[in-house]
């Protein structure tokens, strides 16, 4: 019987799914967070300008894509229901561009019970890719290749007095163990390791027992708005040690938040520079944003939007006419070596890492990147 019931919900999926088609629409869903900090949704605007862009040439063999996104204010309760609306009632063909390691990881067993992809979570929590997440496909390169690299860079320049900061949850346990275990290799460790509660975000305790070592390099893995309040809690004890932050926190907001604060500081990124006219897809993206009006900032977490939108763009390309969840995660594991405009991505059945690109960039004068 339960078979049955499987089999009869499986084929009312496919019906459904095939009303969308026959209303020229391929359907996406995203639960993101939307109400709050600024990289979710600058993440998302990149995405829309080019599904539309790739709608007014036509779309994908005919159909048009469709983004439904819903907010989930990082909350995972939220972004549970949010995904079982989305499976249940929008009937999307695949799941794109959540973001926030807790929410994402709330929502892998969805994958599974549904064998419904998603693609180009905005999250490098090694939870995505190990072990193997049969139905995670990852655009962006892990925390752990972003912490590789600013231990690196600290090491390389042979500073050797390192503080670390990590928000106490998933997300900052992923960024702290692979600082730890990056310093362990390069035979250092840190003086002091503090951390702070999502919930309440207070900070002045980790700012005591930060400063209190007077460090010259601070390793952070907190979200945008903790990151901008610690910089300047700590500035204003009168020390100015070298700060470095995971990729997570870009968006043009909180960059310009930082204000003066913001010179010197490292900030890790995993797409390409979105100034390098060079690069064949920031020159796309450039001449989206000219064609429209009121134009999103050209910024990282723009960019890597539109390029997880081309990425999800060629997958549905390749998963044919009537693609559905099945084909369109076989496309996805046979893709090698596919070059975006300038971001290389390849697959595997046993590897969906798709790029380990990583670069640490500094902040200018006026939030400015300076590489």
């Amino acid at each position: 019987m339960h078979h049955l019931r499987l089999g009869f919900a499986l084929l009312v999926c496919l019906a459904l799914h095939a009303t969308a088609w026959a209303e020229g629409k391929i359907l996406l869903g995203q639960s993101v967070e939307l109400s709050g900090q600024a990289t979710g949704k600058e993440n998302r605007e990149g995405a829309l300008l080019y599904f539309d862009w790739i709608n007014k040439q036509g779309g994908v063999n005919g159909k048009n894509i469709e983004l439904i996104s819903y907010d989930d204010q990082r909350d995972p309760v939220k972004t549970k229901e949010n995904t079982l609306k989305l499976v249940n009632d929008d009937h999307v063909i695949a799941l794109f561009g959540y973001r926030s390691t807790p929410t994402i990881e709330t929502v892998l067993p969805l994958l599974e019970k549904y064998r419904i992809p998603l693609i180009a979570p905005f999250s490098g929590a090694l939870s995505l890719h190990q072990p193997l997440q049969p139905y995670v496909f990852n655009l962006r390169a892990s925390y752990r290749d972003e912490a590789a690299k600013m231990v690196d860079s600290l090491a390389d320049l042979h500073i050797s007095k390192i503080a670390i900061l990590h928000q106490d949850d998933s997300f900052g346990k992923d960024g702290l163990n692979g600082f730890v275990s990056k310093l362990g290799e390069r035979k250092l460790q840190a003086a002091v390791i503090a951390k702070y509660d999502r919930k309440d975000m207070k900070l002045d305790a980790a700012v005591a027992q930060i400063a209190a070592t007077t460090p010259q390099a601070i390793l952070m893995a907190c979200t945008p708005s903790a990151c901008a309040d610690f910089i300047k809690q700590m500035q204003k004890t009168g020390q100015k040690p070298r700060f470095l932050m995971l990729s997570n926190v870009n968006s043009d907001e909180f960059f310009k938040s930082l204000g003066d604060d913001g010179r010197g500081i490292g900030v890790m990124q995993v797409m390409p520079y979105p100034r390098d006219f060079g690069i064949p897809v920031v020159r796309e993206l450039q001449k989206v944003l000219k064609s429209i009006k009121n134009p999103p900032p050209l910024s990282y977490a723009v960019l890597e939007g539109f390029v997880a939108a081309k990425l999800m763009t060629e997958a549905l390309r390749r998963a044919g006419n009537r693609p559905d969840t099945q084909k369109l995660t076989q496309a996805l594991e046979n893709m090698r070596q596919v070059d975006l405009g300038g971001v290389q991505v390849s697959y595997s059945a046993k590897d969906h890492d798709g790029s380990h690109f990583v670069e640490l960039t500094i902040i200018g004068k006026n939030g400015a990147i300076l590489r």
